[in-house]
């Protein structure tokens, strides 16, 4: 009886052991735990890299992504009637969200006269106007290696000093439209269309022309350096500007380029002007 008893309780104890060794402990965790997911990254949304023009430069990268920012600052160099006209710049463009870039820049306004001038034409330096740009790139084709984008610029024209009236003298609006595609590893083209229009402080809206700027690139290996051209158009009734726009960058560092470019007047040969570009891009900020 006694015997009997004792492999009865060991037949017992052998099962209920058995049962237990099936059962998943507690203090485990797969890789479906909400512990390893926990760690888990966002995936960041698809760029595609696009060699961007200096002169016709866009609101932001196509494709940009959330807190990329950059810093803008140049001159352009220009002689019109024998007077030699500085433009100098500075622009700050930043992504809040992904694939939305803004901008804001504040361009300004220098005419200095040649010494046969001096007595017609005054030295005068000022802010031009103030812009203001939206861009949003609603398509990354990464199979065609394409990106596409719409954007606004906004420019409030001040008036000129010595000029009585309103601070601003007119506003100007200007749709465009941005397609780029980059060719394997080194080429890359963008086109950039923009339709503009004017509201003075006084009277109807008026257009103000149409623009076209093709800009085509080679980008060298390993770097973001390149070299290109644009070759701009412009339309405003009987007007017709056309201007080709031969340019280089060179990354002084990573994050701080310099851009070079000549503008050569097509229609008017002997019209020319230089224009440089220093772009800083700082570095993402940790979170």
């Amino acid at each position: 009886m006694k015997k009997a008893l004792i492999n009865g309780l060991g037949i017992l104890l052998a099962t209920f052991s058995g049962s237990w060794a099936q059962r998943p402990s507690n203090n485990q965790y797969t890789s479906n735990d909400t512990l390893t997911k926990s760690v888990e990254y966002p995936v960041r949304p698809y760029k595609i890299s696009h060699a961007e023009p200096l002169y016709m430069d866009l609101v932001r990268d196509l494709g940009a992504r959330r807190g990329e920012r950059e810093w803008n600052i140049g001159t352009e160099l220009s002689q019109h009637n024998g007077a030699m006209n500085w433009h100098p710049f500075i622009e700050y463009e930043f992504a809040p969200v992904n694939r939305l870039g803004l901008e804001v820049e504040l361009p300004v306004q220098a005419t200095v006269p040649t010494q046969d001038q001096a007595l017609q034409v005054p030295a005068s330096l000022q802010l031009h106007s103030v812009k203001t740009s939206i861009q949003w790139t609603f398509a990354v084709l990464k199979r065609w290696q394409t990106s596409l984008a719409v954007g606004y610029t906004n420019e409030l024209i001040i008036r000129p000093a010595g000029h009585t009236g309103t601070l601003f003298l007119s506003e100007r609006g200007h749709p465009f439209l941005v397609a780029a595609k980059r060719w394997g590893s080194h080429w890359h083209t963008l086109l950039y269309a923009a339709w503009g229009g004017e509201l003075p402080k006084q009277g109807p809206i008026r257009p103000s022309g149409r623009e076209l700027n093709l800009a085509v690139h080679y980008a060298f290996p390993r770097s973001k350096a390149f070299i290109g051209i644009e070759v701009y158009q412009f339309w405003n009734g009987p007007e017709h500007e056309q201007v080709a726009r031969p340019q280089v960058r060179i990354a002084l560092k990573d994050n701080l380029l310099v851009g070079l470019v000549g503008s050569l007047d097509l229609q008017q040969p002997g019209s020319y002007s230089s224009f440089v570009r220093l772009i800083y891009e700082p570095r993402k900020r940790q979170h």
